[in-house]
């Protein structure tokens, strides 16, 4: 079974990469789809079928007709040039053709390269300029491409991560809508979401293969989608066993999938029955990125999902992140960071600050998923490296 590739694997494909290739004229026409496929594979994106390669599309500044190069759909879109072009021009013109895109094939990141030089751009406005680098330094610098392999920087409370949620909450709601018209349980609806969410974001997180469940949908179901729901039973009814247990007799694409621990998988479902619009959404919701998705955020409109009249006021009912900061920084986690920077090099002032973590108590009496919660603990952990959880009795409350 194939697994995402470790960082360590990762720069030793890149060293091999730039073997391979710094010896190499480097002509756009001729050799650019050769060099992406390569490039892609450091990462281990094998399968011709994770990018779309010369993409039709129109350039917004000319309505013109042109090419894009190569598109991760929801990931990057990658443009190249021919040695010595100039990799700014390439980016205008990457940038050109982003109108043509649907919403799931929009990209997060704008990659060009002349087979000499990266230049790679994140579009967010909270990222920084676009960075360069020469072929020869990619082993070096591959943690800036490690996002084609699964790997992400989080940006807790960011507008865009927000924004992501919502959408990746509309897109479930749509899915639950008509899965809820088919006279499917409340309760097995549930479980299904939140199995199928669990596939959706591990397919863009490096939980296994890049894009395998899409792959599974794509090729293990049919179009009019009457066997999808029976092809997902014995899908997630596998990834409840460890591979060496699960029948000898099982679909080799199955076999790919690792098993999860749990319990997620473990309760026995009637089938669902599928149409072939149901199929589509389900595909939509596969061409997002939900590796952006913020885990903060996402619970709570998750839950709403469930709701009709929540659903038609999806994004709206929820507490951002950037507010709740407003609420506990003053409250408990300015002064938690203070104490961790005054004292980060005495071990016995930190000692004394993991005590008194240990004894912090939070409660929510309004809590709907309870995303004030996790908030606090992202925070709390990544300010200081420790839980802001224990086991004794204090307690404070945070308003809603």
């Amino acid at each position: 079974m194939s697994k995402p590739l470790s960082m360590q694997a990762i720069r030793s494909n890149a060293a091999s990469f730039v073997r391979d290739w710094r010896d190499e004229e480097g002509y756009e026409r001729g050799q650019a789809q050769s060099f992406i496929r390569d490039l892609l594979g450091v990462f281990g994106i094998t399968e011709t079928r994770a990018a779309i390669y010369e993409m039709r599309a129109a350039r917004s500044s000319t309505a013109g007709q042109g090419f894009i190069d190569a598109l991760v759909p929801g990931l990057a879109v990658i443009e190249m040039k021919s040695a010595g072009r100039d990799l700014v021009a390439a980016e205008q013109q990457a940038l050109d053709y982003l109108d043509s895109l649907n919403d799931a094939e929009m990209p997060r990141y704008v990659l060009t390269s002349d087979f000499k030089r990266f230049r790679l751009l994140e579009l967010n406005t909270e990222a920084g300029p676009a960075i360069e680098f020469a072929l020869e330094d990619l082993p070096a610098t591959v943690d800036a491409l490690a996002f084609f392999a699964g790997y992400g920087v989080r940006r807790f409370g960011s507008q865009a991560q927000e924004a992501a949620s919502i959408k990746a909450a509309q897109l479930m709601a749509d899915l639950w809508e008509q899965l809820e018209g088919s006279g499917y349980t409340d309760h097995e609806a549930s479980i299904f979401m939140v199995r199928t969410l669990f596939a959706l974001y591990a397919d863009d997180s490096a939980v296994w293969e890049r894009d395998l469940f899409l792959e599974f949908i794509e090729t293990r179901t049919s179009a009019d989608g009457s066997d999808l729901g029976a092809q997902l039973a014995v899908l997630y009814q596998a990834m409840a066993r460890p591979v060496e247990s699960r029948n000898r007799n099982l679909d080799e694409l199955v076999m790919r999938f690792p098993y999860v621990n749990g319990g997620i998988f473990e309760e026995t479902l009637s089938i669902p029955s599928f149409t072939e619009a149901m199929r589509e959404t389900l595909i939509d919701c596969c061409a997002f990125n939900w590796a952006d998705i913020s885990p903060a955020i996402f619970g709570s409109l998750f839950q709403a999902v469930k709701d009709a009249k929540a659903r038609r006021d999806l994004g709206e009912h929820y507490t951002t992140e950037t507010n709740i900061l407003k609420l506990i920084g003053p409250m408990f986690l300015d002064e938690l960071r203070q104490r961790f920077t005054d004292g980060h090099h005495d071990a016995a002032r930190l000692r004394a600050l993991r005590r008194d973590m240990a004894d912090m108590r939070f409660l929510d009496p309004a809590a709907g998923c309870g995303n004030f919660l996790v908030v606090y603990t992202v925070r709390c952990a990544n300010s200081s490296s420790m839980s802001c959880f224990g086991s004794r009795s204090s307690a404070r409350a945070a308003p809603r």
